[in-house]
């Protein structure tokens, strides 16, 4: 596992599975044990997460990162990052700024997402 490989996953793994509703995707790239923890500090697991998304129908227009970085250790990785996203749920538009710690582990045959933390920024 290496920097540039976690930033691939989140670009082209997550972040586009989330924009195109690839929910199959989004399965396998959340670990069983996947922790999401909302800027207002609820939290969610991975059925939870996948219920928002295929249920109750949050959509992702776009997502920017910029300053992203990434440190390895061992076979975990930290990748942090400040974002701004475009969503949709029921036909309203909301855009937010945040910066996130996305924490990636490697499990039995493939590096999967464990943790995912964002807090808002002004």
């Amino acid at each position: 596992m290496n920097a540039e490989q976690i930033v691939r996953l989140h670009m082209e793994g997550f972040n586009k599975a989330l924009m195109e509703q690839d929910h199959k995707s989004l399965e396998s790239i959340y670990s069983d044990d996947y922790m999401l923890v909302r800027p207002d500090g609820s939290v969610l697991n991975k059925h939870q997460v996948l219920a928002d998304l295929r249920e109750k129908g949050l959509r992702f227009v776009t997502i920017e990162l910029r300053g992203t970085a990434v440190r390895v250790f061992g076979s975990c990785a930290v990748l942090t990052a400040e974002s701004e996203t475009v969503s949709s749920r029921d036909g309203k538009t909301a855009r937010s700024r945040f910066r996130l710690v996305a924490v990636y582990a490697e499990e039995r045959d493939a590096v999967r997402l464990v943790h995912f933390q964002s807090t808002s920024l002004p």
